[in-house]
């Protein structure tokens, strides 16, 4: 009755309600950027940007365009509640990541990801700290040292990717690259990580295999986690309050049982294997290992702590996922750029016989003397990037940047196609060039024009090892094979724009041609 003595109808009220609503939740916000003073392209209401996927994902060139047009500081927004400060200038990343680490610490923000178990414990999630006590704890399982116990496991995984390399070429018939590098990345990353010896190859119904497949694919063809990503405020409380986890229930009861097992094998015997999951177990027991070599690195200080169960699995998964899909398409690209490029595939053949000799296992002083192998690898990381899509840091301090203050709270994205493919760092960006990671060409460089591994304190615990498991693999498949084009092979590589990491549309379809006749 009451509703009925209103001046105008309810219909009228709700509507302006509704437009109030949308206004403060949907336009209001988008005006950050013209505040703050930042360029970028003009956002629609309620979902920002968001439209720009209809040019891909993985697009250097329009991540290239992009900068072109609105300049190395410009400002973006996935949807009305995630404004994205994109920089790319390399006075401004020094800040970020070094100078002012301190206020751009944390990788993701509190509406980022979900915190549901065992995935609040990731070394990348966690903040604060218990990110520098875990950072810590867990790197001298990443030291020199220890990578020098592990070349052993890594040599024997290698024997098998030749082996399997033997029996798919043996009739003159192509391989899929990144199928071939992925089963033996697969391979290597349960050995060094769980201890356990694998053939994915022969095996692919291997529960290792089959969950970390599952695993690795199953956030980014959820449709939950694209509505996740555009709409957290919503979808976050939502999740959490059922416990949900983007990463397959499945999945994560294998590793705990795996954990398991490990626990109670090792706990009754004595066992001379290394492996991280064991180093995990006992890296608050152990002296913490100077790490050197590494100019990247920032040592934040930290105190070594017992981990939790969920600490290990969590963060075994992650070493787990991480070590299988990157390193695999870092080798198979790079399998791809010495094939087109046979000046320089000849170059490695030729450092790989000097280096080796009569030698067949790649010992960490053989690792040392492969520069121009290292260099393609490098270079291949510039025009590949696999993680080039998911390098973020949080602001969690009001901060002044040279002209620029960014307010705490957002989130600062590192646009690392459009750095590795700037004409202005890297001339003719698209040709696979060597010889740009010289030790005189990386002594002129900025450290910051090249990001495959981020950099600063919260830069890829795993680097070290990703470039070591790739050297020791391409380094025994040219000890005995070249690798050629074939008719099947694409002569210009096209990759799928809307997956988040690099994959060739029509796969990397390559030849090998034995090696033995020139050496007899």
């Amino acid at each position: 009755m009451g509703l009925d003595l209103l001046p105008i109808p309810v219909t009228w009220v709700l509507l302006g309600l509704l437009a109030l609503l949308l206004y403060i939740y949907g336009v209001r916000p988008l005006s950050t950027f013209k505040k703050m003073g930042v360029p970028g392209p003009r956002p629609w209401p309620v979902i920002g940007n968001v439209l720009d996927v209809r040019h891909g994902v993985y697009n250097p060139d329009f991540q290239v365009e992009r900068e072109q047009k609105y300049g190395k500081v410009y400002g973006l927004y996935r949807g009305a509640a995630t404004p994205l400060l994109v920089i790319s200038d390399r006075e401004m990343l020094r800040e970020v990541f070094v100078k002012q680490f301190h206020n751009f610490s944390q990788r993701t923000g509190e509406t980022q990801f979900l915190k549901t178990r065992p995935f609040d414990r990731m070394l990348t999630v966690v903040n604060g700290e218990e990110w520098k006590n875990m950072r810590s704890t867990l790197s001298p399982a990443f030291s020199g040292g220890k990578l020098k116990q592990m070349s052993g496991q890594l040599n024997r995984c290698a024997d098998q990717l030749v082996s399997n390399l033997g029996e798919r070429t043996s009739e003159g018939q192509s391989f899929d690259a990144k199928e071939l590098t992925g089963a033996f990345t697969m391979d290597a990353i349960a050995s060094v990580a769980f201890g356990t010896e694998i053939d994915s190859q022969r095996n692919p119904n291997d529960p290792f295999v089959v969950h970390a497949k599952k695993g690795f694919d199953g956030p980014f063809k959820n449709p939950l986690f694209w509505i996740f990503l555009f709409f957290p405020w919503i979808m976050k409380p939502l999740l959490e309050g059922i416990g949900y986890n983007f990463f397959p229930r499945s999945t994560t009861n294998f590793f705990y049982k795996v954990l398991d097992q490990l626990i109670e094998l090792r706990q009754t015997t004595v066992s001379e294997r290394l492996d991280f999951m064991q180093l995990m177990l006992n890296a608050h027991k152990e002296p913490e290992e100077e790490e050197r070599g590494n100019s990247r690195d920032v040592k934040v200080p930290g105190q070594k702590q017992a981990l939790t169960k969920d600490d290990v699995v969590s963060n075994g998964i992650v070493f787990f996922l991480a070590g299988y899909d990157t390193t695999a398409t870092t080798m198979a690209f790079t399998l791809y750029n010495l094939a087109a490029n046979q000046q320089a595939q000849d170059k490695v053949i030729q450092e790989l016989d000097d280096v080796m000799g009569e030698k067949d296992q790649v010992d960490h002083e053989a690792l040392q003397r492969m520069t121009y192998l290292e260099m393609c690898i490098m270079e291949t990381l510039r025009l590949y990037p696999p993680a080039a899509l998911i390098m973020t840091r949080i602001c969690t301090k009001d901060t002044t940047i040279q002209w620029l203050k960014i307010p705490k709270g957002m989130t600062v994205l590192i646009p690392v196609l459009a750095i590795h493919y700037d004409p202005e760092r890297w001339p003719e960006p698209k040709k696979f060039i060597p010889e740009r990671f010289t030790a005189e060409e990386r002594e002129k460089r900025d450290q910051y024009d090249w990001l495959p591994f981020g950099a600063g304190p919260r830069n890829c615990i795993g680097m070290r090892l990703a470039m070591m498991e790739a050297k020791i693999g391409l380094a025994k498949v040219f000890m005995k094979y070249h690798i050629r084009t074939g008719p099947d092979t694409d002569t210009t590589l096209k990759l799928k724009k809307f997956e988040p990491f690099p994959q060739a549309v029509n796969g990397i379809k390559l030849r090998a041609e034995l090696r033995a006749a020139e050496n007899n």
